[in-house]
């Protein structure tokens, strides 16, 4: 019996230390903390979304552009960055690809510009 929790002990130790902190889901209020601490914002939305409406100062980089990552690049990948969508997907998406590239720090804002409009705070066209 011992054995056992020994074992189930060692598990979680292991689960828990591969666990990589660099992509951290945000809320919106969050997001303006960061933001007026000078972290960037990038919408990953198409140009056409991002010409409709968008968080004021954020940065659009399509996600379904060919040369997305090559465009995130263009950040430091020891600089915190603020990625969203319209809900959530393809900043997921985006957030997953930015840490195999090795960003450091990623604020996923899994709301997205829905989430921001639907709250009422301020936006961009």
């Amino acid at each position: 019996m011992i054995r056992i929790i020994y074992f189930l002990f060692i598990l979680s130790g292991c689960a828990t230390t591969s666990q990589n902190d660099a992509v951290e889901t945000i809320d919106a209020e969050k997001l303006i903390e960061l933001q007026d601490n000078g972290v960037k914002v990038v919408d990953v939305r198409t140009a056409k979304e991002f010409a409709q409406g968008h968080i004021p100062g954020a940065i659009n980089i399509d996600f379904y552009a060919s040369d997305f990552v090559e465009r995130m690049k263009t950040f430091k990948n020891d600089e915190s960055i603020i990625i969203h969508c319209e809900v959530g997907g393809r900043s997921g998406k985006a957030s997953k690809i930015l840490e195999k590239e090795s960003f450091s720090k990623i604020y996923d804002y899994t709301g997205g510009y829905k989430d921001w409009k639907m709250k009422g705070f301020e936006i961009e066209r």
